[in-house]
């Protein structure tokens, strides 16, 4: 009985620290999705603005890790998944690059 306690606590931590993406999250993530190799650099601002250079000298630049979400969903619905060479966000806009060589800026809306 104290086993089965005991596994139950466990998966609920766990289940708790999976929910939390933390900066070592995001900069897996980027690694994987977005740069497709390996990340140079992977930093974060004392306001919150993230830079990442990937080995492929692939540059992103974005206001928060927020975004990382967004950037996501911009290589899979504009660059079918090949993933993004260039990013850059604005107030109004995200600018970007896909591997392909496809430029565009969309609106934040």
């Amino acid at each position: 009985m104290l086993k089965l306690g005991l596994l139950g606590f466990l998966s609920l931590i766990l289940v708790g620290c999976a929910q939390q993406n933390t900066q070592q999250d995001n900069y897996l993530d980027a690694s994987f999705e977005l740069c497709n190799t390996e990340v140079r650099t992977y930093s974060v601002s004392d306001d919150g603005r993230v830079r990442i250079i990937c080995e492929d000298d692939s540059k992103f630049t974005m206001n928060s890790e927020d975004t990382l979400e967004i950037m996501r969903d911009i290589n899979i619905d504009y660059c079918t998944g090949e993933g993004l060479s260039k990013f850059n966000e604005s107030r109004r806009y995200y600018s970007f690059e896909c591997k392909s060589g496809t430029t565009l800026s969309i609106n934040k809306e």
